[in-house]
């Protein structure tokens, strides 16, 4: 792969990544809640999700789907349920006594339990299996060996994938305080929440 093809594969999924979306929006409400360490595990969950997405794509998985009408239906409707879920509870969420922690909330904020919502959030998505085969093709030379070619694409997206995760988490996680001290945690969760139904309604109605 030459250095050109490289660059500009970066560029894109650096702008993938930036434009935000269901998982932004997930390493938020984690990040504001939980804190930046312990979306450590919303990043892992997100980066395995992708790469699970990325080797079903090259396996051909994503040219199946796209052919596969009901397949594509399945995943789509699966999606927008668990998103729907997750919109769900956030609206529900009622305002925390005033001496809310973040870092130690009752109950709540085990890695495995934020590393699987990450990882259903990425995984539930077919529009993700279908841009990783659509877009892998176009920086892939045929003429040389696939693999490592495909092993630095994939590579790339989970360094950049992880990055992003942490630094809506990171940011959330500074704003949390501030939005705690004056009661006002809840609103962003019912915010958080409306952007969660809204992305599961967009996703079941869109072609």
């Amino acid at each position: 792969m030459s250095l050109d093809t490289f660059l500009l594969y970066l560029a894109a999924i650096l702008l993938i990544a930036i434009s935000p979306g269901p998982m932004a929006m997930l390493s938020m409400s984690h990040g504001m809640h939980f804190g930046k360490r312990r979306a450590l595990s919303t990043a892992l969950g997100s980066v395995l999700a992708a790469l699970c997405l990325m080797l079903a794509s090259a396996a051909g998985l994503g040219a199946l789907l796209a052919a596969t009408e009901y397949g594509f239906v399945l995943l789509k409707w699966c999606g927008a349920a668990y998103l729907l879920y997750l919109g769900i509870r956030l609206l529900l969420t009622k305002p925390q006594p005033s001496e809310f922690k973040l870092e130690s909330p009752k109950g709540k904020g085990r890695g495995r339990d934020l590393f699987r919502q990450a990882f259903l959030v990425g995984i539930s998505n077919p529009k993700d299996l279908l841009f990783f085969a659509a877009l892998f093709p176009q920086f892939i030379d045929v003429s040389a060996p696939q693999g490592p070619q495909l092993a630095i694409l994939a590579g790339s997206w989970a360094i950049v994938d992880f990055s992003f995760v942490m630094i809506y988490a990171s940011l959330a996680s500074l704003l949390a305080p501030k939005l705690s001290a004056s009661n006002r945690l809840h609103w962003f969760d019912r915010t958080s929440g409306g952007v969660f139904v809204s992305l599961a309604a967009l996703l079941a109605i869109k072609n």
